[in-house]
């Protein structure tokens, strides 16, 4: 080694800070702002702080033995020359320090990670490649930076990266884009990979779907802890949509998930094409999971944001059971967190295709059992039973549905022809069941119709109707009513009375009505007997109707008895003596509450005591 070169290192060595604008070549100089080790021997300490304000570049284009060790803090780049970090030729890039790249990280050649920290810092894109294939494994990296947009990026181009076995991935508030790559995190701490939550601003891996592969985060797993996969895409705004994997217990497994942020028909899994349990599938987005080693079944978490999304309450499967559709996966718990709502399906075993989707259940058509109707009938109910929150009735041509259309339950007015009604229920998520329906064959209708025939003020009904009626509704028009078939009534009160008759038959019912005219004077004995017992006490002429009257009785010797305006004669004599057995004579003067009614009225009565 020539005594520039040693002098150099020693330096390296020797300075808790060292900044270069230069190139290492053997003399220092100012030409350039690239640091440029070809084929030297570098070593930093633990304490020591490298800061090159531009790019750096590992060569060993001479063929000497290249090692450059950093064990301290290197910054690459400034903010006049963006710094990036070139590793070519078969050199070699080790120690346990810290890189603060600014650009981007081309490796070409060997990084040993050891346990060291590479920190993405920059406030532009930055890309992580190779051009030869070479796969960076890195211990702990970590994104940040100030950039916004395609400048929160940091993207792996070409390549795969991984995170080794021991250690950790740091998002913040930045996106790792794999494209069609994946980033492997080889150490199985469920906390290993951590992010910004704050909604607008989490950190997140994003990942592309090309013909005959995709992009992914793919994680190794040993406990039955949580595993979060911090999914996401910045394809139209940016979007954070993660995936939650629990495997069912300690062992070893890997599994890989992206997220699919657009239509899953355009990667060639039709959003239309579903199993009969379902009504739809979200359009905005679909993750791809895959359970790469291991046995273990695995719950499955899927988050999504209500308010950008809608709402779902479960999730299907692509291409199982049933090929080419999407299969629903399932009893599921649906969790409406905020910012971030989730659909849960536990202990989930076959990974064999891997595209899910959040989906909406149909529900299950309702109960409907049709009532009996009548032909040319009205207010026929229909009551359906479901778990929908609306409803939606068809009923034939002729017929009207009267009430209820968007309830459980509907009045139809019918005609006399047959035909179905069905009823659809719809979810509070907007999905309708499939049709109930049931077939209505309308009864001959019932016809009413009664006769009536009087005795004085009490009236004899008979029914006339027709059409098998089992039941019967009198309404006699004073406040009084009777379901017998053929009932009796008498009357206190004059005047015009319409009595009604409801005759059913099932749900066939019909209504006739007629009009009386309740006469005043209707009845008068010829008979009576005052002799105490409760009967025929009293000879009495219905007065109800009449306005006023005087009623004289006279013995057979024409001398009066009695005279009277109200109620009956009970026998006696105007001084109160019972009058003796016999016949008397009456006279009856009234005027009636009818209009134009008077009478005057003669004729004997018997009076008669029982011995």
């Amino acid at each position: 080694m020539d005594s520039d070169t040693f002098l150099k290192n020693k330096l390296l060595r020797s300075f808790a800070m060292f900044i270069l604008t230069g190139y290492l070549t053997g003399t220092l100089s100012a030409q350039t702002t690239i640091f440029f080790n070809n084929g030297a021997q570098v070593y930093t300490g633990p304490t020591a702080i490298l800061h090159l304000n531009g790019t750096f570049k590992n060569d060993n284009a001479v063929g000497t033995a290249n090692v450059f060790e950093n064990n301290g803090t290197m910054t690459i780049g400034n903010s006049g020359t963006p710094g990036s970090v070139f590793l070519t030729n078969n050199s070699i890039l080790q120690g346990s320090g810290t890189y603060i790249v600014e650009q981007d990280w081309t490796n070409d050649a060997t990084f040993t990670a050891g346990t060291s920290t590479v920190n993405f810092n920059g406030t532009q894109q930055e890309y992580i490649t190779s051009t030869n294939a070479t796969v960076t494994t890195f211990n702990n990296l970590i994104l940040t930076g100030t950039g916004f947009g395609n400048n929160r990026k940091k993207t792996l181009q070409l390549v795969d990266a991984i995170i080794g076995p021991n250690g950790t991935l740091a998002l913040n508030d930045r996106e790792l884009e794999t494209l069609a790559n994946t980033v492997f995190v080889l150490n199985p701490s469920s906390t290993c990979v951590t992010n910004n939550i704050i909604l607008g601003s989490e950190g997140f891996v994003s990942s592309s779907f090309v013909s005959g592969g995709s992009g992914y985060l793919s994680r190794v797993t040993n406990s039955s802890l949580g595993y979060l996969f911090p999914t996401g895409s910045s394809a139209s705004g940016t979007r954070y949509r993660p995936v939650m994997l629990t495997p069912a217990s300690g062992a070893a497994n890997t599994y890989t998930a992206r997220l699919g942020y657009n239509d899953a028909t355009s990667d060639g899994f039709a959003i239309t094409a579903l199993d009969t349990a379902m009504c739809m599938v979200n359009p905005l987005f679909y993750h791809e999971i895959k359970h790469n080693a291991g046995n273990d079944n695995a719950t499955i978490e899927i988050f999504y944001n209500q308010t950008a999304d809608g709402a779902w309450e479960g999730i299907a499967k692509w291409n199982s059971i049933t090929p080419n559709i999407w299969n629903n996966m399932g009893t599921v718990t649906a969790n409406a967190n905020i910012p971030l709502a989730s659909v849960l399906k536990v202990n989930w075993a076959d990974f064999s295709n891997s595209p899910y989707i959040l989906s909406r259940k149909k529900p299950e058509a309702p109960g409907l059992t049709c009532s009996s109707v009548c032909m040319n009938s009205v207010g026929n109910v229909f009551t359906a039973i479901g778990t929908g929150s609306t409803y939606t009735w068809a009923s034939p041509t002729g017929t009207t549905i009267s009430s209820g259309q968007n309830t459980s339950s509907v009045t139809i007015d019918w005609n006399s022809l047959s035909g179905p009604v069905t009823v659809t229920t719809t979810n509070p998520f907007g999905c309708t069941s499939d049709a109930a329906s049931c077939l209505v064959n309308p009864s001959t209708s019932t016809v009413a119709e009664f006769t009536s025939a009087s005795t004085g003020l009490t009236y004899n009904f008979t029914d006339l109707s027709t059409g098998g009626v089992d039941q019967w509704a009198w309404d006699f028009g004073d406040g009084t009513v009777s379901t017998d078939q053929n009932p009796s009534h008498s009357y206190s009160a004059c005047g015009p009375k319409t009595i009604c008759l409801i005759a059913t038959k099932n749900n066939c019912i019909d209504t006739v009505c007629s009009d009386i005219e309740l006469s005043d004077l209707l009845d008068i004995p010829n008979i009576f007997s005052p002799d105490g017992d409760g009967s025929n006490d009293l000879f009495f002429i219905n007065n109800s109707c009449l306005k006023e009257y005087t009623l004289e009785i006279f013995n057979r010797w024409g001398m009066k008895v009695v005279e009277i305006s109200s109620g009956g004669w009970d026998g006696r004599t105007k001084s109160g003596v019972e009058a003796s057995d016999g016949t008397y004579f009456y006279m009856l003067k009234a005027v009636s509450l009818l209009p134009g009614k008077e009478y005057d009225s003669k004729g004997f009565i018997s009076l008669v005591r029982k011995k």
